[in-house]
């Protein structure tokens, strides 16, 4: 059996300086706003899968 001569890339990204916290570069700080615009934005609607299978579908049906 033979062996990668490259060793395989981390899945997670360590950040240059560990005391770091927060956003490292624009993507994230992007990314991060977002998410707490999506945090902050109070509680989500109550509602169903099927209600929002069918919100899909009517809007799917008028594109075809």
């Amino acid at each position: 059996m033979t062996t990668p001569t490259t060793k395989a890339p981390s899945a997670f990204q360590v950040p240059p300086d560990a005391d770091v916290v927060g956003p490292q570069n624009e993507a994230e700080r992007r990314l991060y706003e977002l998410v707490m615009e999506g945090i902050n934005s109070g509680p989500s609607p109550k509602t169903s899968v099927a209600a929002l299978a069918e919100e899909l579908r009517a809007r799917i049906r008028p594109k075809r």
